[in-house]
């Protein structure tokens, strides 16, 4: 029945249909297949089992505050079997004093050309200051940037670097404290400094000062390590009442 006939997409419906060796069309003799399930792969990179359709391993969840969509140049640093609990830039706070320096070096500036326009030079060397002040604004805009505080159920990263990009990591099993300060500029506008201690020798990444939301942070990663010590409390409790249904069968 299907001997030199090949498969054929219509036009106007969009269906598949098995169309003869000498046809060329919808017209009559084509065969309308409605168990054919072929319809066109959606454009882009495929879904992951998660349902996650960027290809980032799922990162992150809709709606989650604690979890801005990082770059991918960041989300590479993420293992897929990692479950992702904090990804934040450092608060907008750290370019508060570049943006002022910037601006108040413009409005001194312009004071001095109005004043003392006549002095020679003077306009041109501050302009070239007050440039300087710029520059140093758009490096700290690009440091702000490239920041990224992560927290998985595994370890705690910080990416950081604009030039040379590195990253300082710490096992979450070696945490041993953690606790966060919060100044007075800190509780009105909602920032913090988060502190972690680990036993032994120092690690990488001991503190992310200027984090936004630190509450909700300090809060959800406690949750991961508590909830880590628990199950292994239950673990233990478990393996010593199976030893002890063991012993009472043994003496029957």
């Amino acid at each position: 029945m299907f001997s030199g006939t090949r498969l054929r997409r219509s036009r106007r419906d969009g269906a598949w249909r098995v169309v003869g060796a000498d046809e060329d069309g919808d017209g009559d003799g084509t065969h309308r297949l409605p168990e054919l399930d072929l319809d066109p792969l959606p454009v882009g990179e495929p879904p992951d089992e998660d349902g996650d359709e960027d290809g980032d391993g799922g990162v992150g969840r809709a709606g989650d505050p604690l979890w801005e969509r990082p770059p991918r140049r960041v989300r590479r640093y993420v293992l897929s079997t990692e479950k992702r609990l904090v990804c934040l830039r450092r608060h907008l706070v750290v370019l508060a004093e570049p943006v002022l320096s910037c601006v108040a070096g413009l409005a001194g500036w312009w004071w001095l050309v109005v004043r003392a326009g006549d002095v020679p030079y003077l306009p041109n060397v501050t302009f070239l200051a007050w440039l300087v002040l710029l520059g140093r604004a758009v490096w700290k805009w690009l440091q702000w940037r490239g920041d990224w505080f992560i927290a998985t159920d595994k370890r705690l990263l910080l990416t950081y670097g604009v030039v040379k990009r590195q990253v300082a990591m710490m096992p979450l099993s070696k945490v041993t404290d953690m606790s966060y300060r919060r100044s007075l500029p800190g509780r009105f506008l909602g920032y913090g400094e988060l502190v972690m201690e680990s036993a032994g020798q120092d690690q990488a990444l001991s503190d992310v000062d200027r984090l936004p939301m630190p509450d909700q942070v300090y809060v959800r990663i406690c949750e991961q390590l508590f909830g880590e010590v628990g199950a292994a409390d239950g673990r233990r409790r478990g393996g010593l009442v199976r030893r002890v249904l063991r012993r009472a069968l043994r003496l029957r």
